[in-house]
Order: structure tokens, then C-alpha cells, then sequence
């Protein structure tokens, strides 16, 4: 790899969101539950659950994998 430097983190006001958001569910303000269009059980799912995501058809909105 050679001095590569991998550098990340929170767009601007990122971390604010982030905690707004978590206080908002917390508190039965937000149900997130509603943006889950698709289900994956398994771990042997999650290869299904990345083709969807790069696939990105029209009905998606958030996909989650539940590791049974």
C-alpha cells in the first residue's frame, strides 16, 4: 500500500445532525422503521442487500440485513 493515508469524518454540522437525529428516534419523534423498503435475513444475505444498494431501483430507499 505504501504511505497511504485514509482520512474520514463528518461533513459540516455533521456530528449535530447525527445527535439531533439519534434524540429525535430516541424520543418516538421519528420512526425509522418507515424508510426500510427491504429485509435481508442472514448473513449469508449481505451480498443480496450490496447488490441492491449499487443496483439502486427505484423502490429503494433504505435496505437492512439482520444477522440472525
Amino acid at each position: 500500500m505504501g504511505d497511504k493515508t485514509v482520512k474520514g469524518g463528518f461533513c459540516t454540522g455533521g456530528v449535530r445532525r447525527i445527535e439531533y437525529l439519534t434524540k429525535a428516534i430516541r424520543f418516538d419523534r421519528v420512526d425509522p422503521s418507515l424508510m426500510i423498503t427491504h429485509k435481508f435475513h442472514g448473513f449469508d444475505k449481505i451480498e443480496d442487500a450490496f447488490e441492491l444498494m449499487i443496483e439502486k431501483t427505484k423502490d429503494l430507499i433504505k435496505p437492512i440485513a439482520y444477522i440472525d
